[in-house]
């Protein structure tokens, strides 16, 4: 009987619960491709969050590109709530009979382009001449 009881404990240990960990990416407008720690990883839908699920806490690189506005990254700190600190973690991982989410939401405004054509000529240009300047010879007059 005490050898059953073991089994069953460690049985009803292995049907715990545990944590999802989810990342919900929103942006305004939506469709921006969605990089994390240099991965892609989806795009942005309007009026849906996009979920990004991760194992560790810990400062990751999030960065959000779309074709005609200026690209946004930011780095986001996700620590651990208190019950995913040691001894509670093995509670919400192990014993609990259900699943808890850690979700973190990012809200992300991506700014329209304002460089146009010009710009970026003026700069083509400036760089040429550097380029010029600094491949003349070394007796030729500045």
């Amino acid at each position: 009987m005490r050898r059953f009881a073991v089994v069953a404990l460690f049985a009803s240990l292995g049907l715990g619960g545990c944590v999802d960990r989810l990342i919900q990416i929103r942006s305004d407008p939506p469709g921006a491709d969605v990089y994390l720690d240099g991965d892609r990883v989806g795009v942005t839908q309007p009026g849906k969050a996009l979920e990004i699920p991760y194992a560790f806490y810990g400062t990751r690189e999030l960065i959000l590109t779309k074709k005609g506005y200026r690209s946004n990254r930011r780095y986001l700190g996700l620590a651990a709530p208190w019950w995913q600190v040691f001894p509670f973690d093995f509670l919400t991982d192990v014993v609990l009979p259900f699943t808890l989410t850690d979700s973190t939401e990012v809200q992300v405004v991506l700014e329209k382009e304002t460089q146009g054509q010009e710009v970026i000529d003026e700069t083509l240009k400036r760089a040429a001449e550097a380029r010029d300047k600094a491949n003349a010879p070394p007796d030729a007059p500045k």
